[in-house]
């Protein structure tokens, strides 16, 4: 899926990379370390919170290797890929964070990734579930809530993504529902996510995965995953 919007440089020791329609001065920020900070933490809100900072770690059995990843060419490592996505995505209009930049630090046979966003001043669905719904929300209101979500997975599929680990705490909600505000959803966090042609396997994968976190979160009931369902189903057959 390699985008020729991209462009890659190399400052330094480090590989940058950003889409060459952006508005600000990337390598001069980069230059005087805006970007920077402190690369113990998975995730940080920087410049004054408008943007966030993802610095990759590996998770499971690989844990212990830290932030270390196995060397690859750029355009193969975790944060490039991932932008690549993000940068598709909100172009194509779909509802997620707009990438500003990401760079890749090597070292011997490792490199290190990291990747920055505009921050979306929203909660997780977990959050925003226990904070704002709880046990106040009628069948009418959650029916629009996972309605909506429903509808913004399957505008993700029709765009061809497969989402890497689509749960409730990679999927934003704002609008306060009990107040009859509008609910504005957003898909996140797109590691380990690909563009390819969709099967109905893979689809139902995406779904059943997020099936499972709501379980986990002892959030889902029958007609909770049923609504998400028919939103999905009503952008899908349309």
């Amino acid at each position: 899926m390699h985008n020729l919007n991209i462009i890659t440089k190399k400052i330094n020791d480090k590989f940058i990379f950003y889409d060459k329609d952006v508005k600000i001065n990337i390598e001069e920020l980069f230059l005087n370390d805006t970007f920077s900070s402190n690369e113990t933490k998975n995730v940080e809100w920087i410049n004054n919170n408008k943007w966030v900072k993802k610095h990759y770690f590996r998770k499971g059995m690989m844990a212990f290797m830290k932030d270390l990843y196995l060397y690859k060419t750029i355009k193969h490592t975790r944060s490039y890929r991932e932008f690549e996505i993000l940068n598709y995505l909100y172009k194509a209009g779909f509802n997620t964070c707009k990438p500003v930049m990401g760079w890749v630090s090597y070292g011997g046979i490792f490199y290190k990734a990291n990747l920055i966003t505009e921050s979306i001043p929203a909660e997780t669905l977990s959050e925003y579930y226990t904070h704002k719904v709880n046990s106040y929300i009628d069948n009418k209101q959650e029916e629009k809530l996972f309605i909506e979500i429903g509808k913004q997975i399957a505008n993700m599929h029709l765009l061809n993504i497969f989402h890497g680990d689509l749960n409730m705490h990679n999927i934003l909600v704002k609008g306060n529902i009990i107040k009859g505000e509008k609910i504005c959803v957003w898909i996140l966090d797109f590691d380990k996510s690909m563009k390819k042609k969709l099967t109905k396997k893979d689809r139902e994968s995406n779904l059943k995965r997020m099936k499972l976190s709501l379980a986990k979160h002892e959030f889902l009931s029958v007609s909770s995953y049923s609504k998400i369902l028919k939103g999905y189903d009503s952008i899908i057959s349309s």
